[in-house]
């Protein structure tokens, strides 16, 4: 993968100025485009005054509502984190990283939490992994560095990585696999599965059960269609579907 296919998703950020750093980070190392999700408050003006040759990516950059919104036309999705989490995401090193970027087509999201406290577990429901970046005992990257340790680490081991030469499979984009998790949830809710059962969880378990799946567009879009059919015949029984 081309190291411009790589997107940047920043969730959550809490100052203009890492803001900058980071979008100065990207044009560095060549990163692709810069989304920004619920900003607390954004100054393009501020994040330019520290992204020296790199206005042309603040200028660029996205602005959305949600998570899902910002990665849902990727194929690979990790989040980062310093600490452990309670659902069982596997945890990657940068080599780990850079070796599924290098044999995954299409556009993979890195997500960054804000710098208070990190992403939160629903901002990584959508991940197929998560990463870790090696740091002593004190482990007290801020969001600007974490971004540069990254992508200079990405950048360093692409470098190494041989091309496949055979096509990658192309798999569905995490948009539709999201559709076809919250639809199995709905099925569930309505059979009254999820009673006494943390949706939060199922979600995540059914979310990974599909990134080892790795169903191709078609695949996940007939499954989404089957699920839709029984919710449908759940919420209205005895009346035939037309």
């Amino acid at each position: 993968m081309d190291l411009a296919q790589i997107r940047i998703v920043l969730v959550r950020p809490r100052g203009p100025a890492n803001v900058g750093v980071v979008a100065r980070a990207i044009a560095n190392h060549g990163l692709g485009d810069l989304v920004l999700v619920a900003p607390a408050a954004f100054d393009p003006d501020e994040a330019r005054w520290k992204a020296p040759g790199a206005h042309h990516v603040v200028d660029a950059a996205r602005i959305v509502a949600t998570v899902d919104e910002a990665v849902a036309d990727a194929r690979l999705v990790v989040g980062t984190t310093a600490r452990k989490r309670r659902w069982d995401w596997p945890v990657w090193d940068p080599a780990a990283l850079a070796e599924a970027v290098a044999t995954q087509p299409g556009p993979a999201c890195l997500l960054f939490g804000p710098e208070d406290a990190g992403l939160r577990n629903e901002d990584l429901e959508p991940c197929q992994a998560v990463l870790t970046l090696p740091t002593g005992p004190a482990s007290s990257l801020n969001l600007a560095q974490a971004v540069t340790v990254t992508a200079h680490a990405l950048r360093a081991r692409l470098a190494a990585v041989p091309p496949d030469p055979l096509p990658p499979r192309l798999p569905a984009p995490t948009g539709l696999l999201r559709a076809v998790v919250h639809q199995a949830e709905a099925v569930l809710e309505a059979g009254g599965y999820l009673r006494g059962r943390s949706p939060e969880q199922v979600r995540g378990t059914l979310q990974r059960l599909l990134v080892r799946l790795a169903p191709d567009p078609a695949e996940a879009g007939m499954l989404h269609g089957m699920l839709q059919h029984v919710r449908w015949t759940l919420e209205h029984p005895g009346q035939p579907r037309r």
